[in-house]
């Protein structure tokens, strides 16, 4: 079997199997942002990491090496912001190619200890090798969150309302315009979509306002906001309806894919690398929620709510008809 024929998900839950053996020091392992890990005291350890590959997660065709830095950095610290932690220390290990200088690698730094210091991450190791072709960027994260408050994707109940921080399909138009420079965009909507795209920001204090909160589960929206939701519904084992009118779009990305006659609702669903978080909440916390993420200068919007498993996941247009809601999303492997 072709790796294209089993795609990425399937590829992972099949390879997954019998690999802890120490249970009990395991509160999560594999099948969340995050796994966490039981140790003596009031805190749980957070461990997660994220490979960048040239050609794949970024080209440097368009963005600098340190852009490729805070990249790399934000991407990890978003599966932290997910579980509702904060970061503590992070080790990055880097496949080099010949083509590239020593000032180039230094650059790439600059962008890592950039991003570093604005999550008040120490980097405290890592490795260096030859890549033949490609360079390759793999960060490894511990973080920290407080016993019994850590968010998982397997805790949303029929009843809850679906939120998502922030807006979506950002970096998608991003990617976009780094790649159709021609596309007659703006040039402050330009720089704003690019930066989105080449310069993420993890969620990391709304993550902890939310876990504080008492949501019921939590993701971020690194695939696309569909295939979180896919994610999240199939951990908890519900379905979910979402509202197309409700979903978060800035006027910027409509504006962009008006240009490239997109649907601004499909980059929205499966552009992905948005960083933002998507998350679960019983009705009556919602206000408490949206007050303390306004207070941090975040927004939040509620999208929808969760329903049983046999009804699935549907999207509701406008107008009330409801159809499939699709769970499109990045895979590694697809075709």
């Amino acid at each position: 079997m072709k790796l294209g024929e089993l795609g990425e998900f399937a590829l992972i839950d099949r390879l997954s199997r019998d690999l802890v053996h120490r249970p009990e020091e395991v509160v999560r392992g594999i099948g969340d942002d995050a796994a966490v890990l039981d140790f003596d005291g009031p805190r749980w350890l957070l461990f997660t990491t994220d490979m960048l590959v040239e050609g794949v997660h970024f080209s440097l065709d368009y963005a600098s090496p340190a852009q490729v830095g805070i990249k790399t950095v934000a991407v990890n610290v978003s599966d932290i912001a997910a579980m509702g932690g904060w970061p503590a220390h992070g080790v990055v290990s880097l496949g080099l190619p010949p083509r590239l200088s020593v000032e180039e690698v230094e650059e790439l730094y600059r962008g890592i200890r950039r991003a570093a210091k604005e999550y008040d991450l120490n980097i405290v190791g890592g490795d260096t090798v030859l890549s033949p072709e490609r360079l390759v960027i793999n960060v490894a994260l511990l973080g920290f969150v407080e016993k019994g408050r850590a968010v998982c994707r397997s805790g949303a109940r029929v009843g809850d309302l679906i939120c998502v921080t922030g807006s979506l399909g950002k970096s998608a138009a991003g990617l976009y315009l780094c790649q159709h420079p021609e596309a007659g965009a703006g040039p402050g909507v330009a720089a704003y979509l690019k930066r989105a795209h080449l310069e993420p920001r993890a969620k990391l204090r709304s993550g902890q306002i939310l876990s504080a909160a008492g949501v019921t589960a939590m993701d971020d929206v690194s695939d696309g906001l569909a295939a979180e939701l896919r994610e999240i519904c199939r951990a908890s084992g519900v379905g979910c309806r979402v509202r197309a009118a409700d979903i978060p779009v800035d006027y910027r990305v409509r504006e962009v894919a008006a240009l490239a006659g997109r649907d601004p609702l499909d980059w929205a669903f499966s552009g992905g690398e948005d960083f933002e978080l998507v998350f679960t909440i019983p009705p009556e916390r919602v206000a408490l929620v949206e007050e303390r993420l306004a207070a941090a200068g975040e927004e939040c919007r509620c999208i929808g709510e969760v329903i049983p498993a046999e009804k699935g996941m549907v999207l509701e247009l406008p107008g009330g008809l409801c159809v499939p809601l699709e769970a499109r999303g990045y895979d590694h492997f697809a075709p």
